[in-house]
């Protein structure tokens, strides 16, 4: 481990949670020589992380803290957290398992098992996109979203116009499937191919009422009945969910209270 770089990183975190302090109240709390305390303020500040209030002479953090957290979202979190959910569940049931959200128009897979299941037809890579209403995910993730937001996207799609999207100009029958996935709590999509139909099963991956993904297992016709995917597969797939959400309140928490 570096310790310069342990301590800098200590600094800047504690600055963060106290707000302003001075270099003694520093060195006092994390056990760091004052002198080092100095060296790694004087850097902080030459890189215009942190600055020197003339009124009182503490350090305070500077707006360029802010490109630290650039290109990370909460919806690393989730990626991380369900990895090793879809895991099992590609380990007990064989099938595939992708964690899905949406980004923009478009739904994104975040993360799957598909190189760990051999019963994975078709192979998708992390950041691929697909039409957000032609697939499981992208309907859970709808009808999980607020009612604003989902109004807005489903608004853009239509003013996009495009071919994949097409189902979004019939709201009448969208909003009845939308209402019926969430009270059954899962969305369903079949795919037709030549001589098979690939189905998926989805489900919500919820924090309090926001909606941060969906948790989507695919297989293939007819290996599962729709029954045996209702009895054996989601409970499965409902739980992993749970599992995830429950991790990723626990981390908001663990977050507000530093």
């Amino acid at each position: 481990m570096i310790r310069s770089l342990s301590r800098g990183l200590d600094i800047l975190a504690f600055i963060n949670k106290h707000h302003s302090v001075s270099p003694a109240f520093l060195a006092k709390k994390l056990k760091v020589p004052r002198a080092t305390v100095y060296r790694i303020l004087d850097t902080l500040t030459e890189k215009g992380f942190i600055y020197q209030h003339p009124s009182d002479g503490q350090f305070r953090m500077t707006e360029k803290v802010r490109t630290l957290s650039y290109g990370f979202t909460q919806e690393y979190d989730v990626d991380r957290l369900s990895r090793d959910l879809m895991k099992q569940i590609t380990e007990e049931l064989v099938w595939p398992v992708s964690l899905a959200a949406i980004s923009g128009i478009d739904l994104v897979v975040r993360e799957n098992t598909d190189e760990a299941s051999p019963l994975a037809v078709e192979k998708f890579t992390v950041g691929y996109r697909m039409p957000i209403l032609s697939t499981a995910s992208g309907i859970c993730i709808l009808a999980f979203m607020d009612s604003k937001a989902c109004s807005i996207l489903l608004n853009m799609l239509a003013q996009v116009n495009r071919q994949q999207d097409r189902e979004v100009h019939n709201k009448t029958k969208l909003n009845k499937v939308l209402r019926q996935v969430k009270k059954q709590g899962y969305a369903t999509h079949d795919r037709k191919r030549e001589r098979f139909t690939i189905s998926a099963i989805s489900v919500p991956i919820l924090s309090e009422t926001r909606i941060h993904g969906a948790l989507t297992l695919r297989y293939s016709q007819p290996a599962l009945t729709p029954q045996q995917v209702v009895t054996s597969i989601l409970p499965k797939l409902t739980e992993a969910a749970q599992h995830c959400s429950e991790r990723l309140s626990k981390l908001q928490q663990s977050l507000a209270d530093q």
